[in-house]
């Protein structure tokens, strides 16, 4: 029997490739249920928020904020200065202001457990990140010194049971190397100086602000923004400092009164009530939610799992601590070459009815010209590429939570995945934390039918599994496997002539299936792993084949096959796996699913 290789090559979307050796990953998501519902996304949609937000934690804050909001029940968010806490008389040591109290530990504790708001950080000594001079101190710290500043703050906050992942730099004062920093200890950043209110879906590492600033924003000009947020649906933050009965009429005190902060909650509270605006804690105005569509979201199993890239040399997994919060140690590092480089997720099903967010972290440390850009191809139910659509870019040195959502463009598209590219010159870029969630309920079709037998090899080379080198295409027990399901799989080891695995035959009809799987391999000096299918005629005599894929590249490939009979006297098919000779090719083979969409 002679095998004749065709390779094709596929032309996809705006951005046109060609693929060879690496299928498109189909596997993530394929065990949800027909119907899941995602209540647990946060934010779903374009809706008005408001939060109250204090810098410095001053005691104040508990005296006379606290009450105040609770009375309408409101809540805020108090950043913590760490190293200010417990100084209660004056004047005192605190960069922020020597003449004010701050509260202690037990009074943040009742802050947050008695009055339900959330504590935040706000560095451990109240230095600017970035700046010297004025408010700032003489010397710049240095990335150590900012380091230290936001990872020692957690930590205290952290041993007084405050799990802070909010956080807001003293004077608003930040350059993207110190929200680069910011990101790998906290989940959001509120600036100061960057003032207005947030359209959804936000970019959680600029949270923009209104400064409440005695005689220089009345009760007036604080109620006016939040109309606005009702009217545009966004989230309007206000940022307040020391709240008194008698506030000093110099708006650089940073002072508003007690009398103003009471109009302003009981005009928020009417709104509240009549439904029109909805008051959150910072941390829960972002949108965030659970399942993840996407696997290995922070690369914690480098570039695996269903994510790819066209250009390995450099597009790379990154272990140098440049990801985000909440596990940033690994990422995926962009670098811009001669022709522009790709970086894949794995294709997952979706919904036509259903409207998606993606999330990812972006770090663009470097930029001479080009950009890096965001783009969701889409696929049918054979798993083809039928469209695409251009969701986001950026062109600038910038770090930021790239946050757009992504509707299906019609009723045949029933799996999409993310593509990431860097283009252009001198861009370094990483990508972590990377996301796909569900807004609102995901209807999904139920998932088709296994037509092969122990495609998970948990009975062994058995149930139709034959092949013809019991010696080197052999059982394991080893934990190899799919991650589904790891335990068992097929070890394959090339000699000195091709050797094959053959799946049982499985009937056919005219139409179009689909043949998943994965595949690990560890070691490899040339050659390939084949993909191949046999055709049978109804009596069971071969007649026909087509050669499918090779895999000619080491580590986790998915396989995602698309397979249609040659001819209508094809009555049976099968798969054979062929393990090329001489090419020092060691490899596991597992989670083989065969199915009619």
């Amino acid at each position: 029997m002679t095998i004749f290789r065709n390779r094709l090559s596929l032309a996809r979307g705006r951005v046109k490739l060609a693929i060879t050796g690496v299928a498109i990953a189909a596997l993530t998501g394929a065990l949800l249920s027909p119907t899941a519902a995602y209540a647990a996304t946060d934010n779903p949609a374009p809706a008005p928020l408001v939060s109250f937000t204090f810098d410095d934690g001053m005691a104040s804050v508990l005296t006379q904020a606290a009450p105040t909001l609770q009375k309408y029940s409101l809540t805020g968010t108090s950043y913590i200065i760490t190293n200010c806490v417990g100084m209660t008389t004056v004047p005192n040591t605190c960069r922020a202001s020597t003449d004010v109290p701050y509260m202690t530990w037990a009074q943040i504790t009742q802050l947050q457990n008695t009055y339900g708001w959330e504590i935040g950080s706000h560095t451990v000594d109240h230095q600017c990140l970035v700046s010297t001079g004025d408010d700032c101190q003489a010397t710049k710290l240095t990335a150590a010194q900012v380091d230290a500043e936001l990872a020692n703050s957690k930590t205290a906050l952290a041993s007084h049971g405050f799990n802070a992942t909010a956080f807001a730099p003293p004077y608003g004062d930040y350059d993207m190397s110190a929200v680069a920093r910011v990101a790998k200890y906290y989940s959001s950043m509120r600036g100061f100086a960057d003032t207005g209110n947030n359209p959804w879906p936000l970019g959680d590492y600029l949270l923009r602000n209104i400064p409440a600033q005695e005689v220089t924003t009345p009760v007036a000009t604080l109620k006016a923004k939040v109309d606005e947020a009702i009217a545009n649906k966004t989230w309007v933050v206000f940022t307040f400092h020391d709240i008194r009965p008698t506030p000093s009429q110099t708006p650089d005190d940073y002072q508003y009164g007690t009398a103003e902060l009471d109009q302003l909650a009981a005009y928020v509270k009417t709104k509240v009530t009549a439904g029109q605006i909805k008051n959150v804690n910072v941390s829960k105005g972002l949108v965030n939610g659970s399942p993840n569509k996407l696997a290995n979201p922070s690369f914690n199993n480098g570039i695996a799992d269903g994510w790819r890239t066209d250009a390995p040399a450099a597009i790379t997994a990154d272990a140098g601590n440049n990801g985000s919060y909440p596990d940033p140690a690994k990422s995926v590092k962009l670098v811009s070459g001669a022709t522009t480089g790709h970086l894949f997720s794995p294709t997952v099903p979706v919904s036509p009815t259903t409207n998606y967010l993606f999330k990812a972290f972006l770090n663009v440390a470097a930029v001479s010209s080009g950009e890096v850009g965001f783009y969701v191809d889409e696929y049918n139910s054979a798993g083809q590429w039928i469209s695409g659509q251009f969701r986001k870019r950026e062109n600038s040195r910038w770090v930021e939570s790239m946050n757009f959502t992504y509707t299906p463009s019609s009723t045949n598209v029933a799996s999409a995945s993310l593509q990431i590219w860097a283009a252009g010159t001198g861009v370094t870029a990483y990508v972590d934390n990377v996301q796909m969630l569900a807004l609102g309920a995901e209807t999904l079709p139920p998932p088709a039918a296994n037509l092969v037998a122990n495609g998970t090899f948990d009975a062994g080379i058995s149930s139709g599994w034959t092949t013809d080198s019991a010696a080197t295409i052999t059982a394991d027990a080893a934990n190899h496997g799919s991650p589904a399901n790891p335990v068992n799989s097929v070890k394959l080891t090339a000699t000195t002539a091709n050797k094959h695995l053959f799946s049982p035959q499985v009937p056919v009809t005219p139409g179009t299936y689909k043949i998943a799987a994965y595949l690990n391999t560890t070691a490899r000096t040339s050659g390939e792993v084949g993909f191949y299918i046999d055709e049978y005629n109804a009596a069971g005599q071969w007649i026909s084949g087509q050669y499918k894929l090779g895999v000619a590249v080491a580590g986790v490939t998915n396989i995602d096959l698309t397979y249609s009979p040659s001819t209508t006297a094809v009555a049976k098919a099968s798969l054979q796996v062929i393990v090329e000779a001489n090419s020092g090719l060691l490899a596991y083979f597992d989670d083989v699913r065969w199915t009619k969409p």
